[in-house]
């Protein structure tokens, strides 16, 4: 029984240890974003810009699109955790003192989307990525001269959103503002400083504690073995 011991305590000491150990995450930026006019359906607007206009003016909407490529990570990921979008509200010019807006935030469903491989670079009104978009639930309630305010959106179900070119797109929209002059902006993935840009933090499945346990414990055996 004492020749054992050091084994079994070896066991109970990883059993305790393992369950403790967190889900790991992969943080990815942005891979396209911009916005689309719907005052001229066929023209690209600033995808070289530090910033996304977000607008719902009385006729002329801009409407804001953020992208992820997933490729590099597609095989690692644990589509049953959640997942976080996080963004950062620039400011708004022409701003009037009483003003406030909530900006909201929608994935792109992957049920029979239309442009959903877009770029940043080319997309138009007219080929901007339609679909069912699903509301994520967490809005932006902006109020006057906020400037580089962080916001954060966890949402489950990411599997949902996953496009067959692994990409996940995101939509960003709003109310009528009070003043139509007003022009609200997020960051983007060409903003000079990188901790505004736009990010998705994805979980990767923790570490299978019973294998684990399972090797380390044998090797823990073999070396008992070893001494008998």
């Amino acid at each position: 029984m004492k020749r054992k011991l050091p084994y079994i305590l070896t066991t109970a000491c990883l059993a305790a240890l393992l369950p403790s150990q967190a889900a790991d995450t992969i943080s990815l930026s942005a891979s396209d974003d911009n916005y689309v006019y719907t005052g001229d359906k066929n023209t690209n607007y600033a995808f070289d810009s530090e910033k996304i206009l977000v607008k719902n003016a009385t006729s002329n909407d801009r409407i804001g699109f953020v992208k992820f490529d997933l490729s590099s990570v597609i095989g690692s990921l644990d589509t049953n955790q959640d997942a976080v979008l996080s963004m950062t509200f620039s400011n708004a010019s022409s701003a009037g003192t009483d003003d406030t807006a909530e900006f909201n935030f929608k994935a792109l469903s992957n049920s029979s989307p239309s442009n959903a491989d877009w770029s940043e670079n080319s997309v138009t009104y007219n080929t901007r990525p339609t679909g069912t978009y699903t509301d994520l639930g967490t809005d932006y309630n902006w109020t006057y001269n906020a400037t580089n305010v962080p916001h954060s959106i966890t949402f489950s179900n990411i599997a949902n959103y996953i496009q067959a070119d692994n990409t996940i797109t995101f939509q960003i929209f709003g109310p009528q503002l009070p003043d139509t002059g007003n022009n609200p902006y997020w960051w983007s993935s060409e903003a000079t400083n990188s901790a505004y840009h736009p990010s998705l933090v994805l979980a990767v499945p923790e570490p299978a504690a019973a294998s684990i346990l399972l090797g380390l414990s044998s090797l823990a055996f073999v070396g008992l073995r070893r001494r008998r």
